[in-house]
C-alpha cells in the first residue's frame, strides 16, 4: 500500500518491511529522516485526539468495554468462590463424618488394645 506521503515509486511501507526482515541492511539516512517525522505527525495528532473531547459513541463504546471486562472478571471471581464452598462443604462433611465415627468410639466399652488394632476402623465406616 502506498502511503499519500510517498514519491512516485516510493513504498515506504515495502522498505520499512524489508529492512526489518533483513537484519544485515540499515535504514538510509533519507528513510530515518521520514521515519523520524512520521512519528512525530503520529504522535501530534494523537496529542490533539487525546485533547478533544470524546464523542457520546465513543463513550459507550468505552463504558461497554470497562463493564465486558469487569463482568467477565466477576464470572470468574463467582466461579473461584463456587468451587472453594463446594471443596469447604466436602471437608466439612468428612469432618463431621470422622467426628461421628470418633463419638461412636469413644461410646463404648472397649479395650484400649483393640482400638490400637490395624484393622479396627475398617468396620465403623460400613
Amino acid at each position: 500500500m502506498k502511503h499519500a506521503n510517498d514519491g512516485q515509486g516510493d513504498h515506504l511501507p515495502v522498505h520499512i518491511a524489508r529492512i526489518l526482515d533483513n537484519p544485515h541492511s540499515d535504514p538510509t539516512p533519507r528513510q530515518l529522516a521520514r521515519l523520524r517525522d512520521a512519528r512525530s505527525a503520529a504522535m501530534r495528532r494523537f496529542e490533539q485526539r487525546a485533547a478533544e473531547n470524546c464523542g457520546l459513541q465513543e463513550k459507550i463504546l468505552l463504558w461497554a468495554q470497562r463493564h465486558t471486562l469487569l463482568l467477565k472478571r466477576g464470572s470468574a471471581a463467582l466461579g473461584f468462590a463456587v468451587v472453594t464452598g463446594v471443596g469447604l462443604m466436602l471437608v466439612e462433611g468428612l469432618m463431621a463424618e470422622t467426628d461421628a465415627v470418633d463419638a461412636t468410639v469413644l461410646s463404648q466399652d472397649l479395650p484400649l488394645d483393640s482400638l490400637l488394632e490395624p484393622h479396627f476402623s475398617r468396620g465403623l465406616h460400613e
